[in-house]
């Protein structure tokens, strides 16, 4: 059959027919084409922006202490990436003391709000988180015109030893905040609520108010109960816990540039903002 199918198609096809026991030629295989970097989405160079805030605040509402700490790491997980500099965008930070590494160059920090080695030659440590930054504001009271959130807390105690709680919230801050839960203390009988369309959670010792987002369309609001309590200090303090999506401290990364190279590479990005300490007493 070979033979016959030679003879049909002729010298064509007895020099394309591979000989007997040599291995046909494989054909090269066709690489992919890849970006230059692979950190151009930013993975790469990750950024995180963490800050605490930390709250006393009277049940008239006024302000008795605040303190803001927060700092900025930098996670680098390309080897080849490691010679950057970070470009700080600074808005208003509210007088916060701001300090960079012992290794950042202080003067292209404080001149030119820019954080990158002293030694240029060098790069950061690579698959290693690293502060780079980090910051601290303790305000007088007087100073904080308009913190995250206000609260006023009103009480009344009845003939019978029952008192009445009334806990009342305003947005009083520029930034939305996320997940506002408050926690109010009591010790005697389980509350009894009377703000029907409040969303409530009752435990051992707490009752937990949980508000939600509290923003332009929801800035402020109430949430009523009783209980039978010694004195209204079994009540207090409150605790209260929200995030922000914006640090108080309004300090942020524009850009990351390759320093041999002088272009920008991309980064991932993460802000937290979390009110760990913001106490009601």
């Amino acid at each position: 059959m070979f033979d016959q199918v030679r003879g049909d198609m002729g010298a064509e096809a007895e020099a394309n027919t591979p000989l007997a026991g040599v291995p046909a030629q494989q054909a090269t295989p066709v690489q992919p084409t890849v970006a230059a970097r692979a950190s151009t989405s930013g993975d790469g160079i990750n950024v995180t922006i963490a800050e605490s805030i930390s709250a006393r605040l009277s049940r008239e509402g006024a302000i008795e202490s605040f303190e803001v700490k927060g700092d900025l790491q930098l996670r680098i997980s390309d080897p080849s990436l490691t010679q950057v500099k970070l470009n700080l965008a600074m808005g208003d930070t509210k007088g916060a003391q701001l300090n960079a590494h012992p290794k950042v160059d202080k003067a292209a920090f404080k001149s030119g709000n820019t954080v990158q080695l002293t030694d240029a030659t060098k790069g950061f440590p690579s698959n290693n988180s690293i502060q780079v930054v980090r910051w601290r504001l303790a305000a007088k009271p007087d100073d904080v015109a308009d913190p995250p959130i206000r609260f006023t807390v009103w009480t009344s105690e009845s003939s019978t030893g029952t008192y009445s709680i009334t806990v009342e919230y305003e947005l009083t801050g520029s930034d939305p905040l996320k997940d506002v839960v408050v926690a109010i203390p009591y010790s005697t009988s389980e509350p009894v609520v009377s703000s029907f369309d409040a969303v409530y959670e009752v435990s051992g010792d707490s009752i937990d108010w949980s508000i939600g987002d509290v923003d332009d369309s929801n800035p402020s609001g109430s949430f009523e109960f009783e209980a039978e309590a010694g004195g209204e200090d079994d009540f207090f303090p409150i605790g209260v816990r929200f995030t922000k999506s914006q640090p108080w401290v309004d300090i942020d990364v524009s850009s990351v540039e390759l320093l041999n190279e002088g272009q920008d590479v991309g980064f991932a990005k993460e802000v937290r903002s979390v009110a760990d300490n913001y106490m009601i007493v």
